[in-house]
């Protein structure tokens, strides 16, 4: 194989890896906008509830979903710095001439 087409090659995976990154930091720019704004409504729905006044009202669903979103932050946060995948060696000269 020539040189000029393992470059082509290589250029094409790079292009390929590069596009997936893209993909993958979309996914977590939206991720961490829909938690951000699901923190900000659960914040309001709670203060609603508790200037409610002496209306009994069971919050307990709502507490446990609070109760999760640092967890999902986290998670979240877990997914912005995804490891590098390892380099491949590079084949030796020796080894392109080999059957």
């Amino acid at each position: 194989m020539l040189d000029h087409e393992i470059l082509k090659r290589i250029e094409q995976k790079a292009d390929m890896l590069m596009a997936a990154q893209d993909d993958v930091n979309a996914a977590v720019t939206a991720l961490t906008s829909f938690l951000g704004d699901l923190s900000t409504q659960v914040q309001a729905i709670a203060a609603d509830l508790a200037a409610g006044g002496s209306t009994p009202v069971d919050t307990s669903a709502l507490n446990s979903v609070v109760g999760q979103l640092p967890a999902a932050q986290a998670a979240v946060d877990a997914l912005t710095a995804p490891a590098a995948p390892a380099p491949n060696p590079a084949p030796s000269f020796r080894s392109q001439f080999r059957a």
